[in-house]
């Protein structure tokens, strides 16, 4: 596996000696998570990496692609449960597991790998800060070897709070001003939600790539989001009004499935790689 290490603007990862007051990122990484034997700097929801976990659980073991890798607590929990870890990232000097190998990357520019290098990819908490998505999606399916497992998430835009929310606010995400993007997040976009995929738009990015989603999960139950269940399922019951090429043109089964629709801030999805890319 030829390892080629690049670097290009527009990290994903905010600088070190900024992290601490970054909103968002701040609130989470100022804690630290236990994975086995060790603690690490938390990066992601609590409940994601495990979830991960779950979902690689009973599937053969084989070399492993965690990209962005962050302080390296998915790569450690993986390498612990009998993966060949290799982890990326665009600041690998944050990466804390020394017996894993990590190498400098970019989610924007040609990762540094060659083809066909790896049997599974975990791609957690990036889609939504990808420019282009469909490059990021591509990139992924070419070091991946054919029939090769993909496992992104991406925040769950299509739970009902979130709808609700969009319906009130006209938007998923805060909106960002440029003063305050330049004094919290230090003029990065990249540490925004600057694409917010929901379920259908990641489906159709990732089946436009060559991949077949096998599996989708939620991270946790929102106990609150329950007091919305009768909205939940007055959509359910509209979603069966509108006739099968209605579900079938909006894939509803799926878009308002409970999973969805009642899920929780984190969709797990497990693709597999059917077609490489033209």
């Amino acid at each position: 596996m030829a390892l080629q290490a690049t670097a290009r603007e527009g990290n994903l990862n905010p600088p070190a000696a900024g992290r601490a007051g970054l909103e968002g990122f701040g609130k989470t990484m100022a804690k630290t998570i236990r994975v086995y034997d060790r603690d690490f700097r938390q990066f992601s929801r609590a409940a994601i990496h495990p979830k991960v976990s779950e979902v690689l659980r009973d599937l053969p073991r084989g070399v492993l692609l965690d990209f962005p890798a962050g302080s390296g607590a998915l790569s450690y929990r993986l390498h612990k449960e009998g993966f060949s870890v290799c982890a990326c990232d665009i600041r690998p000097e944050d990466f804390e597991p020394s017996e894993i190998p990590c190498v400098r990357g970019d989610l924007g520019g040609r990762f540094p790998f060659g083809d066909n290098a790896f049997d599974y990819a975990t791609f957690v908490e990036g889609p939504e800060h990808v420019e282009n998505p469909f490059h990021t999606f591509r990139e992924f399916a070419r070091v991946l070897k054919p029939g090769g497992l993909f496992v992104v998430t991406i925040p769950n835009y299509g739970n009902i709070e979130k709808r609700l929310k969009m319906v009130l606010f006209g938007s998923f995400e805060k909106v960002v001003s440029q003063e305050r993007l330049r004094r919290h997040f230090s003029r990065n976009p990249g540490m925004l939600h600057i694409t917010p995929l929901a379920y259908a738009q990641l489906k159709f990015f990732l089946e436009t790539c060559g991949f077949e989603i096998q599996r989708l999960e939620k991270d946790r139950p929102k106990p609150k989001q329950y007091l919305l269940y009768p909205l939940a399922v007055l959509i359910q019951l509209l979603s069966w009004v509108a006739g099968r090429t209605a579900r079938d043109k909006y894939w509803l089964n799926e878009v308002n499935s409970n999973r969805v629709l009642l899920g929780g801030n984190t969709l797990i999805i497990l693709a597999r790689l059917t077609a490489k890319p033209g």
